[in-house]
């Protein structure tokens, strides 16, 4: 099965690389049948002449992309792959068999799988082993995670923090209600929100009698901060300044700068999300606004994209009059994240296990980058945008345009009755955004409407279009849920209507 001649030494390309890409074109063409095993580690290394951590590497990439099967204490086989016949250009995917699960793309699941290694088995066994205190002790969290979480962000941020400055938090969510219910000045309070942006926010503050007033995000330049400069009365503003959700666009350091300027003449405090900072692709990632202003900004943090959204566990780092704000609201609330969570949270971060498995993690996602570039790139007629860092893609179907919300929807999919969206300028509706939802959850594959993330009822330049994400399904079923959305779009261009 495996060639010596598989490595070529006079490559600029990584052996570890060329090692997965040789195994991963051996399983796809059939040449190693299913449940076949693989040469232990350092069997295939001593063959090959290289390194065991290069071997290590490469079935680690495999084992996370699903093309391999690795279990304690045993073999690693080839997977069992649910690869379909092969797709010409002229046919249409058929509709998927009665029964048969779709293949979600919808974005904000990370991949899970090989993340129960020894390293994780380990953290937690040793955190159950503790007896349980009589008490919460801290209502901001254990001192070693704190300790843990301080060193991380020194380490992937460059912050220097005070472990006395992180509440632990049970993920974005409960960082955000409880920064709601902590910061108005006023009640209700207002907050801004990036427009389009996370529909979980707007969510918790309308739960907690908060105003989200929405403030456009372009295309190219991030947060129009000329339109966060005209409100006056802001309590807080919650933004992804380093890679937007979902657009993918970043403010520069000179709207960075404005906007701090702007939240100090105002007392508005800056809720930054810094939610998929760890994958960057291809470019050098920017610094958090707390190091421009750790006294004015809170910076929000999680393992979800690291680990799962299913750990529920973040935390929130905020200074003086901020931090004591928070502090008080997380006291009144109590800790909702477990001890041994905690403990085993520590211990995984303290050992490097989190460092080393986000590595693992970002070559993952780099190849998984690749294979939807060249899956809809070659589409005529559709921009993918969103592709320079984190785990989703947007792909926008035409021409800038003013949206609009408000009233009932028709349209299938992305905007389904809730939040209608019409494109009042380009050829694209969000109508027809929905109809390509739908036309692609019809072929088995699940996907979002960019409208989705719009704020109803407030006006938008931005095109219709959809969100993917790519990093939860083994690559054999994104490879086959790509090759749907790209027929779809194309036929939608070849008929002669919009995708």
């Amino acid at each position: 099965m495996i060639s010596s001649g598989i490595l070529d030494r006079s490559s600029p390309v990584p052996l570890h690389v060329q090692l997965t890409h040789g195994l991963r074109s051996a399983i796809v063409a059939g040449r190693v049948a299913a449940g076949e095993a693989l040469p232990s580690t350092r069997s295939l290394a001593d063959d090959l002449g290289v390194a065991r951590g290069t071997v290590v590497a490469a079935y680690e990439t495999l084992v996370g992309e699903g093309y391999l099967t690795a279990r304690p204490g045993g073999r690693t086989t080839i997977a069992a792959l649910p690869l379909g016949p092969a797709v010409t250009a002229d046919a249409v995917t058929p509709l998927r068999p009665p029964g048969e699960a779709a293949i979600d793309l919808r974005p904000g699941r990370p991949g899970t799988r090989g993340l129960a290694d020894a390293a994780w088995r380990s953290a937690w066994r040793r955190a159950s082993a503790l007896d349980p205190d009589a008490d919460v002790r801290d209502d901001t969290g254990h001192p070693a995670l704190r300790e843990e979480i301080a060193r991380h962000l020194g380490r992937t941020r460059g912050l220097a923090v005070d472990p006395s400055d992180v509440i632990v938090t049970a993920g974005t969510s409960d960082a955000l209600l409880l920064a709601a219910l902590a910061l108005p000045a006023r009640r209700p309070g207002r907050f801004g929100v990036e427009n389009p942006g996370y529909p979980r926010v707007r969510t918790i503050l309308s739960r907690v009698g908060v105003e989200a007033v929405p403030l456009p995000v372009t295309l190219d330049g991030g947060l129009d901060v000329d339109a966060v400069e005209r409100h006056r009365d802001l309590d807080a503003i919650v933004v992804t300044p380093h890679h937007h959700y979902p657009l993918g666009s970043r403010m520069d350091a000179t709207a960075r700068a404005r906007l701090i300027s702007w939240a100090r003449e105002t007392g508005a405090v800056v809720i930054e999300d810094d939610y998929d900072s760890e994958f960057p692709h291809g470019r050098a990632p920017l610094p958090p606004l707390r190091l421009l202003d750790s006294q004015g900004v809170a910076l929000i943090g999680t393992v979800s994209k690291l680990l799962s959204p299913a750990v529920r566990c973040g935390w929130i780092i905020a200074s003086g009059a901020v931090r004591e704000r928070l502090g008080d609201a997380r006291a009144d609330l109590d800790l909702p994240v477990s001890a041994v969570l905690q403990h085993a949270l520590a211990l995984y971060l303290g050992e490097g296990s989190l460092a080393r498995h986000t590595a693992r993690r970002r070559r993952d996602y780099r190849h998984r980058r690749r294979l939807v570039l060249e899956a809809l790139e070659r589409v005529d007629g559709v921009e993918v945008a969103a592709m320079n860092g984190g785990l989703h893609a947007v792909v926008l179907l035409g021409g800038g345009g003013s949206c609009e919300g408000g009233g009932g929807c028709e349209g299938g999919g992305g905007c389904g009755q809730r939040d209608r969206a019409v494109v009042r300028k380009g050829t694209h509706s969000v109508e027809q955004e929905g109809a390509v939802v739908a036309a692609i959850a019809e072929r088995g594959v699940l996907v979002s409407g960019l409208s989705e993330y719009v704020v109803p009822g407030a006006p938008i330049d931005i095109p219709a279009g959809i969100v993917l994400g790519y990093a939860e399904p083994t690559t054999p079923q994104m490879v086959q849920a790509l090759a749907v959305v790209a027929e779809v779009l194309a036929a939608g261009r070849t008929a002669g209507g919009s995708p």
